[in-house]
């Protein structure tokens, strides 16, 4: 590791005048606090007097005094971090929400409704992106989807009664034979 230079030694392009000036006039309180302990350095404190001044740890001050001094001045801001880049691009999230909105039948999927396993597996067979359950869950709620849970079954229910409106009933009420019970599904939610 490199020894971080005091007084004069540290910063030689700049004066303490300097140094003093570019922390008066910072409105980044980060970026100002950098430029105190620089200027601290200058006048030629060491790192611990500089931590119980700044109330910041030894090993805070030395990384900021060594990026500093060895990278510039402009190193009291900090950089941007870019962080990782989306398994699917905005145009396939929109393609996403359109394939979602029709139930798996019309996209050819053997399925009434959509469930978090299943449309796990789609954005995999569709694009190529593997995710996990939780991500495709956060994925779903972004894209304006809430999950519902079908209503249990009464313990007490007369189920012969339930057969014969489910044979008598029309057509509309199909998907209830189809359908897994135990499964959470997905749909658009109608107040956003």
């Amino acid at each position: 590791m490199t020894r971080v230079p005091k007084g004069e030694d540290f910063l030689p392009k700049y004066s303490k005048e300097k140094v003093h000036d570019l922390y008066r006039n910072e409105e980044n309180s980060k970026a100002q606090i950098r430029l105190l302990a620089a200027l601290l350095r200058k006048e030629g404190m060491t790192l611990e007097q500089i931590s119980k001044k700044v109330k910041y740890p030894l090993t805070t001050i030395g990384d900021w005094l060594r990026r500093i001094h060895l990278e510039g001045i402009e190193r009291r801001y900090n950089i941007k971090q870019p962080g990782r880049p989306k398994r699917l691009t905005d145009i396939q999230e929109q393609e996403l929400d359109d394939f979602l909105s029709q139930s798996p039948q019309k996209v050819g999927l053997p399925f009434v409704l959509w469930t978090t396993k299943m449309v796990r597996v789609f954005i995999e067979q569709q694009y190529g992106a593997s995710y996990k359950n939780r991500q495709v869950r956060n994925l779903l709620d972004r894209l304006g989807f809430s999950c519902q849970k079908p209503r249990p079954s009464h313990r007490k229910a007369n189920k012969k009664l339930q057969e014969v409106f489910k044979k008598t009933s029309s057509t509309k009420f199909n998907h209830t034979l189809t359908m897994d019970m135990r499964s959470y599904i997905w749909m658009k939610a109608s107040f956003r």
